[in-house]
């Protein structure tokens, strides 16, 4: 809801006239409000009544997403009214419905007249006074309009205040339930501004509420929780978010890394007349095609704060309720057309990327879009598992000589275009981390030469991935060594190359085999199925772990083979073979 004044208007109780001064400006206002009262119905019929739209951009790409309805009484006689000082009048006079139906049919035309033309459109938002919900068919007006100019109902988006719901509780719970299920989306205005704000968010079912920025006038400490609190309830609660107000770069930026979804305010654009639609606004900021609005509302309830921002259905019986900031090195990411675009990031992130090396988020963008290199390949390849996913995707790296984990899950997709979300850590710098623990410094070249490096505890029938690479590649965490690795060979491993593996993984007598041979290790090809589902040539490696000798570890790595080198491979196969294991010579031989 529109908060401006009439510029030089006197406020009572801030400037001090003398009386016959004060009798002249009382006539002067009274007048007026005659005025307004007797022709409200000829501004109408006359156009004296312009509708104006001030537009919403979405915080995540700073796009226009839609606008909201304005109207302004340019009048022959008193020259440009504003809504302060006509609204009331009109509600005292039980007229305003006759204003909010004229604004209401002027927006439901002009979107008809674009979409006949072609041109493009987005949601429109309508302020709606208590007094309209008492008209005789109220809702149905509203419906027969919409069918007047055939037009659809998602892209009208009603406005209602916390007064005009106190004003009958429940008959508005059957008209917000009448609007939504007939289609319109259906906001509370000024939310915060009232006594009942969040008793009515318990009991109404609204699609988004729209905040008071007048909390954010001072920027001040108390302000900042009070707002982020607000937005990060709304996350956590699954309705979306409009901020109002925003007038600077400084609460932009604010509202953004908090998670608010859409915001207007002079920011961004002044109200301007409808026929102009923003004209301006869209060359500058560009306008969200239906794709990304669909997107950005999925991905608008994701909450990157949360220490379980994995989790997008929190709302359960005993909900957790967290701090407002996090630990977690979290961003979303757009993938359209195979380009990688960052929307927004914790501050943990930005250090991550950071500490990486990379000079900030646009340049690890750009790497990950224009470069090719073994971390963009660990990178993508997640991202790329995770499209096709429902869970979260894990890969191990190492950057600059740090060993990092990413995590994966799909947000949401429409056509070409998916919103991810992502997790980057740095594990050789949390101690909490089991895997870098396990991970041992003298080793950390070596494991940066496999896809996969997995502990095998025969002793205890266990298995611990410790590196890995592959994404499609999966071998899990397991407390039954014997049956998890017969069915990792069932599926990735060849039939042809099946027993021959098979008899390779053999757990019943690996750790003598390993003893046996008197170098400590054993190793051969076999293909299996890369991420493709493409069978390809592996070389696979058993390590027998001497200091846990009563253990009876085995390190097993995995190691792709590049088939430019294949030749180099197959002269590495035979030369090991016929020193070492003559019988198994044919192993050599299928490179042939």
């Amino acid at each position: 809801m529109e908060h401006e004044q009439n510029q030089g208007r006197p406020k009572k109780g801030i400037r001090k006239f003398p009386r016959s001064q004060q009798d002249k400006i009382d006539f002067s206002r009274l007048e007026l409000e005659q005025y307004i009262e007797s022709h409200i119905e000829e501004a109408i019929e006359k156009r004296w009544i312009k509708v104006y739209l001030q537009v919403n951009i979405r915080g995540l790409s700073r796009r226009v997403c839609g606008a909201e309805a304005l109207s302004r009484w340019v009048d022959p006689k008193y020259g440009m009214i504003y809504p302060g000082d006509f609204i009331p009048v009109l509600e005292k006079s039980l007229k305003i419905h006759l204003l909010d139906f004229f604004v209401f049919e002027e927006v439901c035309r002009n979107i008809a007249k674009r979409r006949n033309r072609g041109e493009a459109v987005f949601p429109i938002s309508l302020n709606f006074s208590r007094l309209d919900f008492d008209v005789e068919r109220f809702l149905d007006k509203l419906d027969d309009l919409v069918a007047l100019y055939k037009i659809p109902k998602s892209i009208l988006h009603v406005e209602i205040t916390e007064s005009v719901v106190m004003h009958n509780e429940e008959y508005m719970k059957f008209a917000v339930r009448q609007l939504r299920e007939q289609g319109y989306k259906v906001w509370m205005d000024d939310f915060g501004s009232g006594y009942s704000s969040l008793n009515l968010l318990k009991e109404f079912e609204f699609d988004t509420f729209k905040i008071d920025m007048r909390f954010l006038s001072d920027m001040g400490k108390k302000s900042l929780i009070i707002i982020s609190s607000i937005l990060y309830m709304a996350k956590e609660i699954g309705i979306h978010t409009v901020a109002e107000g925003v007038e600077t770069e400084e609460q932009y930026q604010f509202l953004k890394a908090a998670g608010c979804e859409r915001m207007q305010g002079y920011c961004f654009g002044r109200p301007e007349p409808i026929e102009n639609w923003l004209a301006e606004r869209i060359e500058e900021n560009g306008v969200e095609s239906g794709e990304d609005t669909f997107l950005y509302d999925r991905v608008g309830l994701v909450n990157i704060l949360s220490p379980t921002p994995f989790v997008f259905d929190r709302l359960d019986e005993t909900p957790t309720i967290y701090g407002f900031d996090t630990v977690l090195a979290m961003a979303l990411v757009s993938e359209k057309a195979g380009k990688i675009k960052h929307l927004n990031w914790t501050k943990p992130y930005k250090k991550t990327i950071e500490d990486l090396g990379y000079e900030d988020i646009e340049e690890f963008q750009g790497i990950l879009n224009d470069e090719k290199s073994l971390v963009v390949e660990r990178i993508r390849d997640t991202i790329s598992l995770a499209k096709d996913s429902l869970g979260i995707e894990t890969t191990d790296f190492i950057s600059r000589g740090q060993y990092c984990q990413i995590q994966v899950r799909r947000v949401t997709s429409k056509g070409n275009s998916y919103i991810y979300l992502l997790r980057i850590d740095i594990l050789t710098n949390n101690d909490s981390f089991q895997k870098s623990n396990n991970l041992d410094n003298s080793l950390r070249p070596l494991y940066s030469m496999y896809d996969t490096v997995v502990l095998l505890d025969l002793q205890n029938n266990t298995l611990l991935p410790i590196y890995r690479t592959n994404a499609a590649e999966k071998i899990e965490r397991s407390n039954d060594l014997t049956n998890d690795l017969d069915k990792y060979l069932h599926k990735y491993i060849h039939p042809d190359d099946f027993a021959r593996c098979r008899e390779f993984f053999n757990p019943s007598d690996m750790w003598e085999r390993l003893g046996s041979n008197g170098e400590g290790f054993v190793l051969s090809y076999f293909r299996a199925k890369n991420k493709e589902k493409k069978y390809v040539w592996k070389r696979y490696i058993l390590i027998r772990s001497e200091e846990a000798q009563d253990e009876r570890r085995v390190i097993f790595g995995i190691h792709t083979l590049n088939m430019e080198k294949l030749s180099f491979i197959k002269d590495e196969a035979q030369m090991f073979f016929m020193e070492n294991h003559e019988e198994q010579l044919g192993d050599a031989e299928m490179f042939q």
